[in-house]
């Protein structure tokens, strides 16, 4: 067996990963996209077919079907690989492969929705349990000119009990900077058990 080049990298080039989670076209390749410091190995395929799709944003042409990948270095430097996941509730077995495990987690939700609530707490169920909810941030988006700290307020008195102790923040995936934001926030997170 001869050894690796000189220079060549070898193994897992990152610390830590975090996970984007939500709903299909909420943005989730987007904010990999934004922040990764590398190019995006992406997932994303033309929707072909209606008959099996859940409800798209309109205008949106394409669906990510395995897991987008990009790395970011955080302000102390450490390398942090960003995992986009499919939206879609038929590609759950992709989802749940990354978020097993230590990585910390973004759930992006549309906060500009009236069910945006329910939402959260869909979505958090289909996560697992509080073993996830405990590396878990969410990231509201799209709020279309809302007030952040109203709909922070409104979500949060919403939410199902369960989830009172997920941190609920605003942020839009085009922006690097609010991605970084909710990053950093998820990888702050102490894991446990809490309910």
């Amino acid at each position: 067996m001869s050894a690796a080049p000189a220079g060549a990298v070898v193994g897992a080039t990152t610390a830590r990963q975090v996970v984007f989670v939500g709903p299909m076209g909420v943005g989730k390749t987007t904010a990999v996209t934004a922040l990764s410091d590398i190019p995006v190995v992406g997932t994303d395929v033309r929707q072909s077919t209606l008959t099996f799709a859940e409800p798209s944003q309109e205008g949106k042409t394409t669906t990510t079907v395995g897991i987008d990948y990009g790395e970011w270095t955080d302000p102390e430097g450490n390398r942090i690989a960003l995992l986009g996941t499919p939206g879609q509730v038929r590609f759950s077995s992709a989802r749940e492969s990354v978020t097993a495990g230590r990585a910390r987690v973004v759930l992006w939700i549309f906060g500009q929705r009236p069910d945006a609530a329910f939402q959260i707490g869909r979505w958090l169920e289909l996560l697992g349990d509080a073993s996830v909810w405990s590396r878990t941030v969410i990231a509201l988006t799209r709020l279309e000119g809302a007030d952040p700290e109203r709909a922070i307020a409104l979500a949060r008195r919403t939410l199902d009990p369960r989830f009172q102790h997920v941190p609920v923040l605003v942020a839009d995936p085009r922006e690097a900077a609010d991605v970084a934001r909710v990053t950093l926030a998820s990888l702050s997170l102490t894991p446990g058990s809490a309910a």
